[in-house]
């Protein structure tokens, strides 16, 4: 038995490590849209499809408890519909109904734990998470949970480190189960945490207890999982889970630009943005995540409007912020918008191009409502200056000098080669817009002149063109 177990094992570590999934986050300015779920719904579907972390259950098994969460992740609920499960279960608990109590307790701690926002400004809460604690390890004990009573009675111990379980408060049961428990707990040792980089108006509570102002040190932590909870005012606070061990020291670095802006919910997870001025550090804030998260690439997915009409957006980001991809996808025209989404996942995945997606670079692909009237100047331009190269080639031609066939002299030449270079102008400057906000890379309009003999059959570039003639000049 014992050589099947290590060749099990030296089979296990010799197999190659399964490549971690490509995160999807996604990307609004102000709230997210109401239906959001429904415009998205098939983009999620195709990335989940190919292996993508496209769903909030998948992505928060990815990040880990450390990454930042909303300081209210149960929208809508308040203070007392979180206390209101501890009151009944501590009643159960003083009737006897020990398992009734054990399942409105175990509600009760995970609504404080899922919500810290909306308790710890109020210290009597502190409190009441004690009475809660004390009843939900009494109760499993009672009915012979022992592995789950230690568990619950050692979280009390960390939290709670100065505050005892009294025989008179509790009776002689609870207060031996608590020096038995305290005394395996001390033996522990303890850990050092520190807290660093978040904003100098933050309060920073660890455990639901203030520690700090902008920044803390806690040296004298029980080893296991802290609560870390860092309150910005007007802001919804953000949330990390800290494993401390003990004779080492942990640091927590908060990024609060960052941090804030990211949403890890249930119901969804990505970017928040005020405005798109500030959409444009999601590159870097994307770059800094897939660092964070173990260095594969980043997927962001975001709403929008483009050319005026709603759109979404998607760009494969590396770990240094770099673009990989991108692609966007308008939500109404000939194709159904369905076939477009599913169309800009597969190019996500494998790069694959398609009709209806519209490669987009590095920059701002979203124009907030103005998109009519950024496409409007390239165009005129275009416009512009391609009838005046027709009009100063008109002026060249119709040209007669002095002493020709004809008694009529027309002398247009000057007129025509200037009208012709301003309308040059303009037409490349107006390309070279309309490549901008089209592609979003590097164009470039290319003029040359030359034989017949080396006019190109492709250019190197997106946007390029040439202008030549046979024969002499």
């Amino acid at each position: 038995m014992r050589a099947a177990c290590l060749s099990l094992a030296l089979v296990g570590a010799s197999a190659p490590a399964a490549a971690r999934p490509i995160i999807v986050l996604e990307s609004h300015v102000g709230q997210r849209p109401a239906n959001a779920d429904a415009m998205m719904a098939p983009l999620l579907d195709e990335l989940d499809r190919r292996g993508f972390a496209a769903r909030p259950a998948a992505v928060l098994a990815l990040v880990g408890r450390r990454a930042p969460r909303p300081g209210v992740l149960d929208l809508g609920t308040n203070a007392a519909e979180i206390t209101q499960p501890a009151e009944s279960g501590y009643e159960a608990y003083t009737r006897g109904r020990f398992a009734d109590a054990e399942t409105a307790l175990r509600l009760a701690i995970e609504r404080i734990h899922r919500n810290p926002a909306l308790l710890v400004l109020d210290t009597n809460n502190l409190e009441a998470t004690f009475k809660i604690l004390v009843a939900l390890a009494l109760s499993q004990s009672k009915r012979g949970n022992a592995v789950g009573s230690i568990a619950t009675m050692t979280e009390l111990i960390r939290t709670f480190h100065n505050q005892p379980i009294t025989r008179v408060d509790y009776g002689p049961d609870a207060e031996q189960f608590y020096r038995v428990v305290s005394r395996q707990v001390q033996a522990l040792g303890r850990g050092r945490l520190s807290i660093t980089g978040a904003s100098d108006q933050a309060v920073i509570f660890v455990d639901g207890q203030i520690r700090g102002l902008g920044r803390a040190t806690l040296p004298d932590l029980i080893p296991g999982v802290h609560r870390v909870f860092v309150q910005v005012p007007g802001t919804a606070g953000r949330q990390y889970e800290v494993e401390v061990t003990a004779g080492q020291d942990t640091a927590l670095e908060v990024d609060w630009e960052l941090d804030s802006a990211l949403w890890l919910t249930d119901g969804w997870v990505g970017f928040v943005f005020a405005t798109e001025a500030e959409r444009a550090r999601q590159a870097g804030f994307a770059g800094t995540l897939a660092r964070r998260w173990g260095g594969e690439p980043l997927a962001v997915v975001g709403t929008g409007e483009l050319d005026g009409k709603p759109a979404i957006v998607g760009r494969l980001y590396g770990s240094t912020g770099q673009l990989v991809r991108g692609g966007a996808v308008l939500l109404d025209g000939p194709l159904d918008a369905e076939s477009r989404l599913r169309a800009l996942a597969r190019l996500l995945a494998d790069g694959t191009p398609a009709p209806g997606v519209r490669l987009v670079g590095d920059g701002p692909a979203f124009d907030a409502g103005e998109s009519r009237a950024g496409w409007l100047a390239p165009r005129l331009l275009v416009g512009a200056g391609a009838a005046a190269l027709v009009a100063g080639g008109v002026l060249y031609a119709i040209d007669q000098d002095p002493g020709g066939p004809s008694p009529v002299v027309r002398n247009t030449a000057p007129a025509g080669i200037a009208v012709g270079a301003a309308g040059l102008a303009a037409f490349s400057v107006g390309l070279w817009l309309w490549g901008a906000r089209a592609g979003g890379s590097s164009p470039m309009l290319a003029i040359g002149v030359m034989p017949p003999t080396h006019w190109p059959t492709r250019w190197p570039t997106r946007w390029g063109g040439f202008i030549a003639w046979r024969g002499a000049l």
